[in-house]
């Protein structure tokens, strides 16, 4: 049974705190590009996987507390769109922060491949639908799956891609969850403006494995 939860904030000022914080350096490039980026939401748990084959590559983004005085929806998992929180991206790129929040009562399992979550940004078409501008590879090694854990009250901070280009729309970000084994659970960000080029909508740049331990051909 597929479930999908659509979730819009409108957050407090003192939330900013949550975001990476760039004061110190400023990016001054835009990324314009015409081609899909390979998913980047890397995370990192301080909860082992019991399950895990072990051998997977592993994330120092580790989760942090979340500030008592936070306006996220209670009881939930949310994923949240900081547009207004300038971050820097790909080390030289003007990005926006993203935050995978859970204010549940319990531990949430996110599956992975090599720390890698299963986020990607969308944005509207030139027809007015969602389309992925991101995707995530697929692994041929069966050690790169496993989970990273998100404890109570706690959430992981992102540096995501801001896009520009000659077309003006809408995006938010996706996470694809499997709640357990017989439900699997959509969960959207809120919807923010920008702009982007239509390649970015079906090109992908040929990747080619680094080296012979890269399990990835896409």
């Amino acid at each position: 049974m597929k479930k999908v939860l659509f979730v819009a904030l409108i957050l407090a000022l003192n939330i900013i705190a949550f975001a990476q914080s760039n004061s110190s350096h400023k990016a001054t490039e835009v990324l314009n590009i015409n081609f899909m980026l390979r998913g980047y939401f890397y995370a990192g748990s301080l909860i082992e996987d019991q399950r895990a084959f072990g051998g997977f590559g592993t994330s120092g983004n580790l989760p942090k507390a979340v500030d008592p005085n936070n306006s996220f929806p209670q009881g939930t998992i949310s994923l949240v769109a900081r547009p207004d929180v300038e971050t820097i991206f790909a080390k030289k790129y003007k990005g926006l922060t993203v935050l995978l929040v859970n204010l549940t009562s319990e531990p949430v399992a996110f599956n992975a491949q090599d720390s890698r979550l299963y986020i990607t940004q969308e944005a509207r078409d030139t027809d007015g639908k969602w389309k992925p501008v991101e995707y995530l590879p697929s692994s041929w090694c069966g050690n790169s799956y496993h989970r990273v854990f998100l404890g109570p009250r706690e959430y992981w901070s992102f540096a995501a891609a801001r896009f520009t280009g000659g077309l003006k729309t809408r995006f938010r970000f996706r996470l694809d969850h499997q709640a357990s084994d017989e439900q699997k659970i959509t969960i959207y960000s809120n919807e923010f403006e920008g702009s982007l080029n239509k390649g970015q909508f079906k090109n992908k740049r040929e990747y080619h494995p680094s080296n012979v331990m890269d399990p990835y051909n896409n």
